[in-house]
């Protein structure tokens, strides 16, 4: 109930936000007050859902919540919708409240949340046992994309745990995978078109003579390449087609010999947009 009445408040307020043209800053609903409060400085408006009795109290609290945001501000660049970034701005706002319990007139309900800002011991042995596996996992593990799932994971249960140490490993962890992937990306893109080329110049150079007979060594060489870079982010199957395929250019086995043009094709045909080996 309490989730459904919150979620349409938040679509009337973005509504009521986006028609309004001198910018509303307070809305009353029932005994409730919406505080809208704009931060340049990120982009972004924070709303606040209090009980009348409680606005000036949260007012006088507002600059803690936007000294928090600005604090954070790099979690709100090249936001791509994962809301767990922000779990770590759970326990600050919370932090706050709870300084300032004395002035605000609290409910039970989040009473009894401030008396759990800290995970219970159980919860924690559990995440970090869980947190272990992972590690385990993550360092067994070759595939990029999924070493950067894996810690994706890890990075959520840090944040739960409230270690900023790990925290902070996790970001340059991501930094090294993403910066890794994007070079294999790189990589295979590179790989890809000198194949594709060498395979073209084989046939212009064929000058009447059978394919099959023509120099495909360069063609070899550079499909391996690309093979051995889609091994790396997980495609197995296309990487042993390619293997399959680069062994007979440069073995030319006569059993091939009328299959040739088709694996000719089959290579030329391959997608150039790499983001769709990672699909």
């Amino acid at each position: 109930m309490l989730s459904s009445f919150l979620s349409a408040m938040n679509y009337n307020i973005k509504e009521m936000i986006a028609n309004s043209s001198k910018g509303i800053k307070n809305i009353e609903v029932g005994n409730l007050i919406v505080i809208i409060t704009e931060i340049k400085s990120l982009g972004v408006e924070m709303v606040n859902i209090t009980d009348v009795e409680n606005e000036k109290a949260v007012r006088k609290i507002i600059p803690d919540f936007i000294k928090i945001l600005n604090e954070n501000a790099n979690l709100f660049k090249d936001f791509d919708g994962n809301m767990s970034i922000f779990e770590d701005l759970d326990s600050k706002v919370m932090k706050i409240i709870k300084k300032n319990k004395k002035v605000l007139n609290l409910k039970k309900p989040l009473k009894e949340k401030l008396e759990k800002l800290e995970p219970e011991p159980d919860k924690i042995t559990k995440l970090k046992k869980e947190r272990d596996f992972l590690e385990d996992r993550l360092k067994n593990t070759f595939i990029l994309p999924i070493k950067i799932l894996i810690l994706n994971s890890i990075d959520q249960i840090d944040r739960k745990l409230k270690d900023k140490e790990n925290i902070e490993k996790n970001k340059q962890r991501r930094k090294k995978f993403t910066t890794e992937l994007q070079n294999t990306k790189d990589r295979m893109k590179y790989f890809l078109e000198k194949a594709k080329q060498a395979i073209n110049t084989s046939v212009q150079h064929s000058k009447g003579r059978p394919i099959y007979e023509a120099d495909f060594k360069d063609a070899y060489l550079n499909l391996y390449s690309f093979s051995s870079k889609l091994k790396i982010i997980g495609k197995d199957d296309i990487c042993d087609e390619c293997r399959e395929i680069a062994k007979v250019f440069i073995d030319k086995p006569e059993d091939q010999e009328h299959n040739f043009p088709n694996l000719i094709s089959k290579v030329l045909n391959l997608s150039d947009d790499i983001d769709s080996y990672l699909k």
